[in-house]
Parts: structure tokens; C-alpha cells; sequence
């Protein structure tokens, strides 16, 4: 898959270029992505839950791959999958990056929580595996894959050991081959010694705003998810078009709007395509009349 090799070629220090993937959860989210001219997503567990009334402590492995394997199906973009604690052990692991790289995703982000993950750590409460267990696990993902799936090692420690502590966690992370780190730092001297210290590409996390591409890319980093965009601006757009409907007003928007913007949802997800298929066979005979033939 092109994305796939041209993602992993960009994920390197220093880089040259600070690739951004906002929020997708499904492929018509992913084309208008590609459509405002982002070249990777982040398929996001806890997006993914919450768009399933559920905390992404109780989504499955098979759950993430098939939101993937939609996505990549119908649009030409890298998709980095949030995995989480790879739903168990070394073993669960092995077999999650295994599906993963076939549903087409380009890269993988795991994390140092314990398994099974529990829905406390939507409230900041977070429990770790020892950094020797997730070392191992992390070998298990690198050894599972068979083509250029880049996985990405998150690292929570930060909130809950010394910054000593925890940046030998990210040593221990490269060494066992991570492609990237994701350290979760939450004070800027934490962040400065991440830089310092660590050879391996940076990915960040980031809810909004961000630091300047420039800044991040000085600093190490090659990545920046956004694991919230889609989620928090579709909620808001359908609760306010939801009380229009339920007050009379409709979508708060013109009638010639409406059909233009269903209009570019069409565009967006290349209809035409289906039509020049159906234009051949089982709608012929329309076109044929259409045309005088």
C-alpha cells in the first residue's frame, strides 16, 4: 500500500515535515480528511467507544480492525490505529498487529496500561504494566509484523513515576524496537528531557490546538494525533441541528445549502465511481435511451 511505505518514510528524526492526523472513525470522516488535505488519520479508541455508547475499555481487537479495514477500502490515506493495550498480553498482542496490517493500517499506537484496560482511565486514573512486561510486549508487535506497520510505543508514567523513572521506560521502549515513542508528558521539563534524551521519533497527542509545527519538529517529533476532533465537533454540530429539528427550525440552514453539502458528501466519497458501473450494466438500458441508441 503506497500510503503505508510513503507514512513510514516520514517517520524519522529530525524530520522534514510534521505529519498531522485528526480524528476518523469511518471512511466518509476519513475522505473529507483527505478531502481538506490531511494524508494520515487517527482511528481512536476512545472515539471509536464513545461513538458505540461505550468506553473503548470494551472495544475488541476485531472491533478496531474492521473500523480499519472500512476506512482503507475506500480511501487512499494512512491510517494509524489507536491499540491500546494490545487486549491482553505479548500473545493478544501479536495477533492484533497481525490483523491490523492486513485491515491496511499504516501504523499502530500502543500503551504501557495494564490489560484488560479499564474505563477509569477516561478520568486520569491510569494503572501500568512494569516496563518489562511492555518491552516484551512491544517485541511481540515488532516480531508479529510482516510488512512496514510503524508501531508507536505510548508511554504513561509520566503522571505516576519520576521523570527518571519514566524516561528509562522510554529507553527500554526503543531498545525493544519501537519506531516511535509517545511520551505523555505534563510539564514542560518533563517534555525538554524527552527531547534530550531519546533518539527515536516523537509522536504527540494533542486534544485542539497544538504547538507550532516548526517548535514540535525541532524538538523530535514526526507525528501528532488528535484523538478528539471528530468525535467533539460532529457532537456539537448534530446537537444543535438535532434542537433545530425538535423546535421546528430544521437544520438552521438553507434548503439549497442542504442539497449542496449532500451534493459534496457525494464528491467526497467518489459516487461516480458506483454510477459508471451501474451506467454499464444494470442502468444500460437508461443510458442507452437517454442517448437515442
Amino acid at each position: 500500500m503506497p500510503h503505508r511505505s510513503t507514512f513510514r518514510a516520514k517517520m524519522v528524526r529530525p524530520a522534514t515535515e510534521l505529519v498531522v492526523a485528526p480524528l476518523a472513525l469511518d471512511p466518509l470522516s476519513a475522505a473529507l480528511a483527505v478531502r481538506t488535505g490531511f494524508e494520515a488519520v487517527y482511528l481512536g479508541g476512545g472515539g471509536l467507544g464513545y461513538a458505540r455508547a461505550v468506553s473503548e475499555a470494551l472495544l475488541t481487537t476485531t472491533e478496531m480492525a474492521e473500523a480499519c479495514r472500512q476506512i482503507t477500502e475506500r480511501v487512499d490515506v494512512a491510517v494509524v490505529v489507536d491499540g491500546g493495550v494490545g487486549f491482553g498480553d505479548a500473545l493478544h498482542m501479536a495477533r492484533m498487529v497481525r490483523l491490523l496490517e492486513q485491515a491496511g493500517a499504516a501504523g499502530v499506537e500502543i500503551e504501557d496500561q495494564v490489560a484488560p484496560k479499564r474505563a477509569h482511565h477516561h478520568k486520569g486514573v491510569e494503572h501500568l504494566v512494569t516496563a518489562e512486561e511492555m518491552a516484551g510486549k512491544i517485541r511481540a508487535a515488532c516480531d508479529a509484523r510482516r510488512e512496514s506497520l510503524v508501531i508507536i510505543v505510548r508511554c504513561n508514567a509520566f503522571a505516576h513515576e519520576p521523570l527518571e523513572a519514566a524516561l528509562e521506560r522510554l529507553r527500554l521502549y526503543e531498545e525493544a524496537g519501537a519506531d516511535l515513542v509517545m511520551p505523555m508528558t505534563r510539564a514542560p521539563e518533563q517534555a525538554a528531557a524527552v527531547s534530550a534524551l531519546t533518539s527515536a521519533p516523537l509522536a504527540a497527542m494533542t486534544i485542539g490546538p497544538r504547538r507550532p509545527k516548526a517548535e514540535m519538529l525541532a524538538a523530535g517529533f514526526a507525528l501528532s494525533v488528535d484523538p478528539m476532533s471528530a468525535t467533539v465537533l460532529a457532537y456539537r454540530a448534530i446537537k444543535g441541528g438535532y434542537e433545530g429539528l425538535r423546535d421546528g427550525k430544521g437544520y438552521g440552514m438553507a434548503a439549497a445549502e442542504v442539497m449542496a453539502i449532500i451534493h459534496e458528501i457525494g464528491d467526497t466519497i467518489r459516487i461516480e465511481e458506483f454510477y459508471e458501473i451501474e451506467a454499464r450494466t444494470t442502468e444500460r438500458a437508461l443510458y442507452a435511451k437517454d442517448t437515442g441508441q
